[in-house]
């Protein structure tokens, strides 16, 4: 079975997650740069075999 991943990259420094969810959590922050999930844009949304 398939299942969805979505690939979020931050806007300030670049830095990219991959989650199971099409949202960022509204606590994340970026590791690198410490902007919260407003900060982020997806770029990907990729289908992976379960």
């Amino acid at each position: 079975m398939a299942k969805k991943q979505y690939k979020f990259r931050c806007t300030v420094c670049g830095y990219e997650v991959v989650i199971d969810e099409p949202e960022l959590p509204a606590d994340f922050v970026c590791p690198v740069c410490g902007v919260g999930p407003e900060l982020f844009e997806l770029v990907e949304e990729v289908e992976v075999e379960d």
